[in-house]
């Protein structure tokens, strides 16, 4: 069967000389199996601002500690619109992978290993907040099992994002199948992705008039362009690999994308009825420029510290963000603490923010290592992916 888009030469060129250590893609590995750095440290910042949104603060008056906290406190949701974009830019690249290999999409296979990468931490989350009592089972239960928490409300509350990946790794390969029976050309696949995207907007721009402002945070239909808008990235990457490489040699225009994002996440975000609107698209097209600036040109900061750190942060996002709340509980008894015993402010507002942070990141590493890595290894085992282009696999395992 022919490559989609009569494009089966060039493609196939590419996808040999990505194998060579991904060349155009600059990727360098993580230790441990099947890593890349640079995407893992996308994912930590992601997962620290969240993290930042979602922990509770020491009150200390100072104007420097305020304005270390203002991103922190006020770019969680921005962090999960960041982890909807790579999120639909490294799974999207594992289907349009095979789709340009082949002409066709396993969706059955894909689905079994996406089941095996997020069901086990996921279930083991909802079952212990059914053991433990942390919440009534009514308040989350169903919703949850049924992955319909985004509509119907959880006291778990962040697992409604999870909800609209689940609903994205079924319309995603079912597209893809339409795509391949009709060997659509791959400018014709980034035109009906863009216009879904438009589509989704308008809907979104409507719901906002209407006041729907809940909905345009939860609901499928109005957040799923954020993932969309990766997958259209890796449409370009893997299947139009001269416009890739044309928008990668642009740092100075990458560079003002990024800078307008954080424009956007500084200003831009203060009306909700905007951002919720046009701001969601500004947001997933600058973070498709992030994602191109960092592994194309973040080779000279890539051996700092910081750098390191935050990308392994990123290895145990997924278990972070799932496990991250039980941090809440200790912070706020190190609050009274702090209070009660009159202890210096900043001192205290450090102390406590570390320990938040500290014990969110142990509790996702161990979860991690003993679920996920485990049901990830049975899957490599029974499920066992196809070699032929070997990195986008390793790029996304952590997807």
């Amino acid at each position: 069967m022919r490559n989609p888009g009569g494009e089966a030469s060039n493609i196939n060129k590419t996808f040999a000389d990505r194998g060579k250590a991904m060349s155009l893609f600059g990727v360098t590995r993580m230790p441990g199996p099947n890593r890349s750095i640079e995407l893992d440290f996308i994912r930590g910042l992601a997962i620290i601002a969240v993290m930042g949104f979602h922990f509770h603060s020491y009150p200390t008056g100072s104007a420097f500690i305020a304005a270390i906290e203002y991103p922190l406190k006020n770019f969680g949701h921005e962090g999960v619109n960041l982890f909807f974009t790579l999120s639909g830019f490294l799974v999207g690249g594992l289907l349009l992978r095979q789709y340009a290999q082949e002409g066709r999409i396993d969706a059955g296979r894909f689905i079994v290993r996406r089941i095996f990468k997020i069901w086990p931490a996921y279930y083991a989350l909802i079952l212990f907040h059914v053991i433990v009592g942390r919440h009534p089972t009514d308040t989350f239960l169903v919703q949850n099992l049924t992955h319909m928490q985004n509509y119907f409300g959880s006291s778990v509350a962040q697992t409604w994002s999870l909800a609209v990946e689940e609903h994205f790794y079924l319309f995603l390969p079912l597209l893809l199948i339409l795509f391949s029976r009709w060997q659509t050309r791959v400018n014709t696949i980034l035109t009906v992705l863009g216009a879904i995207c438009v589509a989704v907007l308008i809907g979104r721009s409507v719901a906002v008039y209407n006041g729907d402002l809940e909905g345009t945070f939860f609901y499928t239909q109005y957040r799923i362009d954020s993932l969309l808008f990766g997958v259209m990235l890796a449409a370009i990457y893997w299947l139009k690999p001269g416009v890739y490489r044309g928008i990668a040699q642009r740092k100075g225009l990458l560079i003002a994308a990024v800078a307008g994002l954080v424009l956007w996440l500084v200003f831009g975000t203060r009306n909700a009825s905007v951002d919720q609107s046009i701001g969601y698209t500004v947001q997933a097209i600058g973070y498709c420029a992030l994602i191109v600036l960092t592994v194309e040109y973040s080779g000279r900061i890539r051996g700092s510290i910081l750098y390191r750190v935050i990308g392994w942060i990123g290895v145990y996002s997924y278990g972070i963000y799932l496990w991250h709340s039980l941090a809440l509980a200790p912070g706020d008894m190190l609050i009274r603490k702090a209070a009660a015993w009159h202890l210096p402010a900043i001192p205290a507002w450090g102390a406590i923010m570390l320990a938040q942070f500290a014990i969110a990141i142990v509790v996702g590493y161990v979860t991690t290592r003993a679920i996920e890595f485990p049901f990830l290894r049975i899957r490599d085992a029974l499920f066992p992916a196809k070699r032929k282009a070997e990195v986008p696999e390793a790029a996304g395992r952590q997807a």
